[in-house]
């Protein structure tokens, strides 16, 4: 959507950029000589290219508005490099584009996209690529480049494309060489709190196959390192794992400057609280197992975190994720015995990760944590019943301990992952109320005595299972 006025597009307008083609020449090349022929990969699409839609009811009717790039042959490209050519493509290419993300800039759209032309290199001054005379003839360099181009929202021209990642240089032979080397793909995008630029993507050239680069202009990305920095180089809190590789990376900016980070090699996401370029990143898991083509989306009127993802042939998953500050009232839970609330000893994430792999939900003093955040909570209804209880620091729940419902269990900080919550809320005739376990309804959440971890009891009328929430 929009988020201001555009040239002739108006604030709020819906915009989707996608690949459009000519026919699969591969394919229909195919079924001619057998009908019952059936496609396993990538075919052969002519007249690649990436075009605009838009639309102002809310995604009920769209309209093309240009287009803003061409490429060429598909040339199996992706599953089958190559291989999957079909005999009309004379010269055997491989120029598709693929993989757009927009944003807005300086009052532009700007289209990062992925662009498998051969280009011979780049003004180093302008960062405008040089596309190699014999582009759709020579042999191929299966190679891809990360490019931009802009428009001002007013005809259809945009500008010329711009390198982000140049990749490495090849030696085409005859003394030509061109960039792509290494294909860098799948560009993504955020402003960070420090006023620079991040773009995250992948790579399979060696090493590392997600990567970086960090810019105080977006659009002058092709200054620095052609192939990027290893995303598994950027700092991370004790206990949480590396950034994610396997390509599909995505990064996104909340709307109070965090940012979150997930690829496709696992169904954690990274959260830097800071929002700067040079963050320290913290792991979260969520619901989502890992998955190629991932996305993450903030939901806006809930604050929660949307994750769709590949699952293995042609199934999309959904899951969604808490990740703290999020939208309705928070509360503290005061214990009726010591007086003391709920809190998690400064930690933030989950507890096998945050915490040594160690329950971490304790009574403490109002005020006592050096981050106040940790010791609010969500008190949520849940689809099967029952109520978890959420963090306002990370959205993690208060969770039973391996999630065994016994006398002497002690609580710890866990990803939501259940349809039915942790506890009942059970009142009192004085404003208290108990939270007993949906999974043994024997047992009560208790805080035994100041500072004491929070625990699993049976029934008892010393105060210590009762509570009050605080706003």
């Amino acid at each position: 959507m929009l988020p201001q006025r555009v040239g002739e597009l108006k604030a709020g307008t819906l915009l989707l950029a996608g690949v459009v083609s000519g026919d699969d020449h591969y394919y229909r090349e195919h079924k001619a000589a057998d009908p019952t022929w059936t496609p396993s990969n990538d075919g052969d699409r002519s007249d690649m290219a990436i075009a605009l839609y838009s639309s102002t009811d809310e995604g009920v009717t769209w309209k093309v508005v240009n287009v803003i790039a061409k490429g060429g042959w598909q040339g199996g490209s992706a599953g089958a490099i190559g291989r999957n050519v079909a005999s009309a493509n004379t010269y055997r290419q491989v120029d598709p584009l693929w993989e757009p993300y927009l944003m807005v800039y300086k009052g532009k759209l700007v289209c990062y996209y992925s662009d498998e032309n051969d280009y011979t290199g780049f003004d180093p001054a302008t960062g405008v690529p040089a596309l190699d005379p014999a582009n759709d003839t020579a042999m191929d360099s299966h190679g891809q480049i990360l490019v931009h181009r802009t428009w001002d929202g007013s005809g259809e021209k945009w500008s010329a494309p711009v390198v982000d990642v140049a990749g490495l240089t090849q030696d085409m032979g005859g003394g030509k060489t061109e960039i792509g080397g290494g294909r860098p793909g799948m560009t993504n995008v955020v402003r960070t709190t420090d006023g620079r630029w991040l773009l995250t993507f992948e790579y399979w050239g060696g090493g590392a196959n997600t990567r970086y680069k960090v810019a105080d202009d977006p659009l002058k990305f092709f200054r620095g390192s052609p192939t990027g920095m290893a995303v598994t180089a950027l700092p991370v809190v004790a206990g949480s794992r590396p950034l994610a590789t396997g390509g599909s990376p995505v990064i996104i900016r909340l709307p109070d400057g965090r940012l979150v980070y997930n690829a496709a090699g696992s169904g954690s996401v990274w959260v830097d609280e800071t929002g700067r370029s040079d963050g320290v990143w913290k792991e979260y898991q969520t619901t989502s197992r890992a998955g190629y083509s991932r996305t993450l989306q903030y939901v806006e009127g809930t604050g929660r975190i949307a994750i769709l993802n590949n699952q293995d042939t042609s199934t999309l998953a959904y899951a969604e994720v808490d990740l703290g500050h999020s939208a309705g009232a928070y509360h503290q839970l005061v214990n009726r015995k010591t007086g003391q609330m709920i809190g998690t000893g400064n930690k933030t994430n989950d507890a096998n990760i945050g915490n040594g792999d160690v329950p971490d939900v304790t009574l403490e003093d109002a005020g006592s944590a050096a981050n106040p955040d940790t010791q609010y909570w969500h008190v949520m209804p849940k689809p099967e019943g029952g109520v978890t209880l959420l963090n306002k620091s990370g959205g993690r729940a208060a969770a039973i301990w391996t999630g065994d419902a016994t006398a002497g269990r002690r609580i710890g900080q866990w990803v939501d992952d259940s349809a039915a919550g942790s506890w009942n809320i059970v009142r009192t005739d004085d404003g208290f109320f108990k939270l007993q376990s949906v999974k043994n309804r024997d047992l009560y959440l208790t805080g035994a005595s100041d500072g004491a971890p929070l625990t699993l009891q049976y029934a008892v009328a010393d105060g210590s299972q009762d509570w009050k929430l605080v706003p």
